[in-house]
């Protein structure tokens, strides 16, 4: 499931992912431990603090927002421009060989 505040989004689906309000996130996540966070950087914390108010022990961040948690929550950031910037390193640096026959 996904969470919006726009109107126009909530109760429909993208792919067989249905979109929420966001005021029913506590109530849909309380059997969820793990969840990725994709919002404004100036909503990271707030919803951070309600998902870890419902229960929620992991989070994947991906928004450019260092989110302040308790111990018992597990935080990965992900920084979309440095994994990006790492990708091209191996590609340029450890180019995968590939067989004539493979083409």
């Amino acid at each position: 499931m996904a969470f919006d505040v726009d109107e126009a989004k909530i109760g429909k689906k993208i792919g067989d992912v249905e979109i929420c309000h966001i005021d029913e996130i506590e109530e849909k996540v309380a059997n969820i431990s793990v969840v990725i966070l994709t919002v404004p950087v100036s909503e990271a914390q707030t919803i951070t603090d309600r998902l870890v108010a419902a229960g929620i022990t992991g989070i994947l961040n991906f928004t450019p927002a260092r989110i302040t948690v308790p111990e018992k929550v597990r935080v990965h950031h992900i920084d979309l421009a440095v994994e990006l910037q790492s990708l091209v390193y191996f590609m340029k640096h450890y180019p995968l060989e590939v067989n004539q026959d493979e083409e």
